[in-house]
């Protein structure tokens, strides 16, 4: 009798294969918009330092980004400085509906870039996102164009040692912490000013400290 043929055994796929073969899986898987950001985030990697290196401003030019008379912002403001405003009678009012306005239609975004750049009004307003030193920058803005030369940027570090800015001001005796960048009411972290400080949170870490504060006409540091 003829003894039957042992088929040929196949080659079993090693580990690295598998591993291989299920990642370019996964890749094919991936919706083109996810694939097209994963190629934007590596030329932004790539390209980081020049862009570092263009975005650096001088102390004025950081200045400069409070301004009141931006097309953008000066276009938004008609909705909340009504004819015949008064800032002392006014303010107040119009910077309550300017918080909130700018807390419901700009969205925050984290950057998880290591990057350094500042974006103009107009670019935040029709994106409709920033970071927080956008969104902060924009608000005060904001509240400039309302006639408050009190409004201050703020950069802090926190308690978790991660930077976050915000925007200060103090009205009728009273010191304000507004961040653009959550939700809360426009006098929740307001009082006198180490209160205001002491009740101020953002994703549950406190302020460690202030390291710098400006806004159109002056720069502080805290450092």
């Amino acid at each position: 009798m003829p003894e039957e043929e042992t088929p040929a055994l196949q080659p079993q796929a090693g580990a690295a294969d598998r591993a291989f073969e299920q990642e370019a899986a996964e890749k094919q898987a991936k919706p083109k918009k996810e694939l097209q950001f994963e190629l934007y985030r590596l030329l932004l990697e790539k390209y980081a330092d020049l862009i570092n290196e263009h975005e650096k401003k001088t102390i004025g030019e950081i200045k400069g980004l409070v301004n009141a008379d931006d097309l953008t912002i000066q276009s938004i403001l008609t909705d909340f400085k009504k004819e015949g405003y008064v800032f002392q009678q006014n303010y107040f009012e119009a910077a309550e509906k300017v918080f909130q306005f700018v807390t419901k239609e700009l969205q925050y975004v984290e950057p998880e870039l290591n990057l350094n750049y500042w974006l103009a009004a107009k670019e935040v307003f029709a994106a409709r996102i920033g970071d927080d030193e956008d969104l902060a920058v924009f608000l005060c803005s904001m509240l400039l164009g309302l006639g408050d030369e009190n409004a201050a940027v703020v950069i802090a570090e926190l308690n978790n040692l991660h930077t976050h800015a915000f925007v200060v001001t103090e009205f009728a005796g009273k010191f304000f912490i507004l961040d653009p960048s959550q939700q809360h009411g426009f006098s929740e972290y307001s009082g006198v000013k180490e209160d205001a400080i002491q009740k101020y949170c953002f994703k549950k870490a406190k302020i460690k400290r202030f390291l710098y504060k400006f806004n159109h006409s002056t720069y502080e540091q805290f450092l």
